[in-house]
């Protein structure tokens, strides 16, 4: 969703535009465990605002607040972000850019779009480069991956010497799987820049989630991040990342007790304590460390935090415990004071999680009632937003659920029923990843049937790259299909991935077994 720094996701994980706080792993400063931001703010350096792009309005206190801003979208402050630029809005009410800037803060699907429109709202007389940064956000609207791109490309060639539109475009790159591009982009940036943070920010998320992954070129962009910026709490919380992802988990804690100590009014440190002694197997230790971060959690996060202690009955081995934990969540998280425009998105997620681990263990009886929930708050949550392509990507995202099921139930027929349902529904969409989800419905269906081949084959073609449970499911394919070393080096990945997502929580251990 964001195009200054971040990824975006395919299509059918749209849920992930839609659910709030726990965005998909951006390629900005935050994974697809964690929550928008956090409540104290660093210093923010005057050297980030994008002067290169013609920023159109007559208040310098407009202008300063929307510089403010970009740098916390940059390091994943979105909450913080969001604040900035409600408040540039409000020192000039027609300033588009500030309308933009609200899009890549968005904390809900409506939010994003009503922000956009916006921004075209007051739109006339704007310049060229703000135009391009509405309209390439506006290209996720409607999935339309190309005209994003060429959008971007014509941000660059429009202001060759601008680093924000060099970051523009490696976020759109990387959401193209295209990161060497990406990579290429982000240098740039820090050429005509130096230190910029979304670059810093980029590289280093970009080598420690996409393909080729190269912990240590993260790590080293990480540092630079932090010698830039030694008061942001967030570049620590990145170096903590990528030390979980090398397998060290105790200096990837003593990077998140530090992300506490320099910003202590922060849950993000918190939650990753919780993270890291859940995967240690000090499970009261780990949800404690959460409801440390509930309560230090603004309105807007406090769900996510109460999400990330659910997975701790999966990592405790309680999987029906977490189930539990997940539908009772759905039903609290009004009382948790989640602002109204989050609450149908949070439960949304709540579903998905409580959905794959019903199906991972089996209780389909029970995930058929999930899925049909979590379901029907999709589509409700595309009538909120009332477009035809809200309606159309929901649908197809429903229809992922719904096969997906039936391929962990061996059910060959209905499974591919619904991957043909879901072609026929983003056929028109410009964007390579559009049928991901349909891939993974046929690998899984394949591989739950014995035909490991075909498993191989389509889960190749499924986002196995970017998701760890279909990172594992392609490693079961390979190694039955006969490929040793290829299945050892995926179950590998899988058991250092490191990070708390459903995927990881539910195979993680399987994983390693695989390879001790």
């Amino acid at each position: 969703m964001k195009t200054q720094v971040c990824q975006k996701p395919a299509s059918l994980l749209l849920y992930l535009l839609i659910t709030t706080a726990m965005l998909l792993s951006f390629a900005c400063s935050r994974s697809d465990e964690e929550s928008p931001g956090s409540k104290t703010e660093p210093p923010v350096p005057a050297t980030t605002a994008s002067v290169e792009i013609p920023v159109t309005t007559t208040s310098e206190t407009a202008r300063a607040l929307y510089a403010e801003g970009e740098y916390f979208v940059d390091v994943g402050r979105v909450l913080q972000a969001r604040e900035k630029f409600l408040a540039a809005a409000t020192a000039d009410p027609s300033f588009a850019l500030a309308y933009y800037g609200l899009s890549n803060a968005a904390i809900s699907y409506t939010g994003y779009q009503n922000s956009l429109d916006t921004a075209l709202e007051y739109a006339e007389g704007i310049s060229d480069g703000e135009r391009l940064l509405i309209e390439i956000n506006r290209s996720f609207l409607s999935n339309d991956a190309a005209d994003g791109l060429a959008l971007a490309q014509e941000l660059v060639d429009k202001f060759p010497t601008s680093a924000r539109a060099r970051i523009v475009l490696a976020g759109m790159q990387a959401d193209q799987k295209d990161n060497k591009e990406a990579r290429a982009s982000y240098q740039k940036a820090l050429e005509l820049e130096a230190n910029v943070a979304g670059a810093l920010a980029g590289l280093a998320r970009n080598h420690l989630f996409s393909e080729p992954k190269d912990f240590a070129a993260a790590e080293s962009w990480a540092n630079q991040l932090i010698a830039a910026y030694p008061e942001e709490a967030r570049a620590y919380d990145i170096l903590g990342d990528i030390k979980r992802a090398q397998n060290n988990l105790e200096a990837a804690l003593e990077a998140y007790i530090l992300v506490s100590q320099l910003d202590p009014a922060s849950e993000i440190g918190a939650i990753k304590r919780g993270h890291i002694n859940s995967f240690l197997g000090n499970i009261e230790e780990a949800r404690s460390n959460y409801d440390e971060a509930i309560a230090l959690a603004s309105p807007e996060n406090k769900a996510g935090s109460a999400l990330s202690k659910g997975f701790t009955n999966i990592y405790g081995g309680d999987i029906p415990a977490a189930i539990d934990e997940f539908e009772a969540l759905t039903d609290e998280i009004v009382s948790l004071g989640t602002p109204a425009d989050q609450v149908k998105g949070y439960q949304v997620y709540a579903l998905n999680n409580a959905a794959f681990a019903a199906m991972y263990v089996g209780l389909f009886e029970r995930a058929e009632s999930i899925v049909s929930r979590r379901n029907a708050l999709a589509m409700a949550i595309a009538e909120d937003i009332g477009t035809d392509n809200a309606r159309r990507l929901q649908t197809a995202d429903c229809r992922f659920y719904d096969g997906l099921q039936a391929a962990f139930k061996g059910d060959i027929e209905t499974a591919a029923k619904h991957a043909e349902a879901i072609v026929l529904l983003l056929e028109g969409d410009e964007n390579p990843r559009k049928l991901e989800g349909a891939h993974w419905v046929l690998g899984k269906s394949a591989l739950q049937t014995g035909d490991f081949a075909t498993a191989v084959e389509q889960l190749r073609q499924a986002d196995y790259s970017r998701n760890i449970l279909i990172r594992y499911q392609l490693a079961l394919a390979e190694q039955d299909n006969g490929n040793a070393e290829e299945a050892r080096k995926l179950f590998n990945d899988v058991a250092i991935y490191n990070m708390n997502t459903i995927g990881f929580a539910l195979v993680g251990k399987e994983a390693a077994a695989k390879v001790n």
